[in-house]
């Protein structure tokens, strides 16, 4: 190891630079981290040994024959795949399901009305407003926009019957 470093850029520690060797040769360090693992090498002689056993390493492997896959390899791994150990984990997966799919974020006595009574509440308002504006079709108004509320609590109910579906569906293959 070198501890002679150039003052250019903040140098790096051997383990931290041999940590980051295999991605300096994949070019997926940033470029300052790249200059960095570059600026190191060029003056440590055992990260330099280090990078060309890897560069060695990777040019014997890129050599190597390639191989086709069996037939039968992606029945084989998904057959040993544990689906039951996956089944069991549903409770920590629940989190990443939709709030407006799960069951229990708000119960459906609870949020159907308070749906429904914002919805008559805007109806209310709605018609109020506009019967001072346009007098004739306010009922007409109002009532499409009693209904609006409604059609989102069924629509809502309609997306929970479809996601379990396809749930249950996933489960069965």
């Amino acid at each position: 190891m070198s501890s002679q470093h150039s003052g250019q850029a903040p140098h790096l520690s051997c383990g931290e630079c041999q940590s980051r060797l295999q991605d300096y040769l994949d070019d997926a360090l940033a470029r300052p981290d790249s200059m960095q693992v570059y600026l190191h090498v060029r003056e440590c002689a055992d990260c330099a040994e280090a990078l060309a056993r890897l560069e060695t390493l990777v040019a014997r492997l890129e050599s190597l024959p390639g191989r086709e896959a069996p037939a039968d390899f992606d029945a084989r791994v998904l057959a040993s795949v544990p689906y039951e150990s996956y089944r069991a984990m549903a409770a920590l997966r629940a989190p990443r399901v939709p709030t407006f799919l799960a069951s229990d974020s708000l119960p459906a006595w609870i949020r159907r009305p308070v749906v429904r009574m914002a919805g008559a509440g805007l109806a209310a308002v709605a018609a109020a407003a506009w019967s001072t504006i346009l007098p004739e079709p306010t009922l007409l108004i109002a009532a499409a926009l009693g209904l609006v509320p409604e059609l989102l609590v069924r629509l809502q109910a309609g997306g929970r019957l479809v996601a379990q579906a396809l749930a249950q569906g996933r489960e069965r293959t």
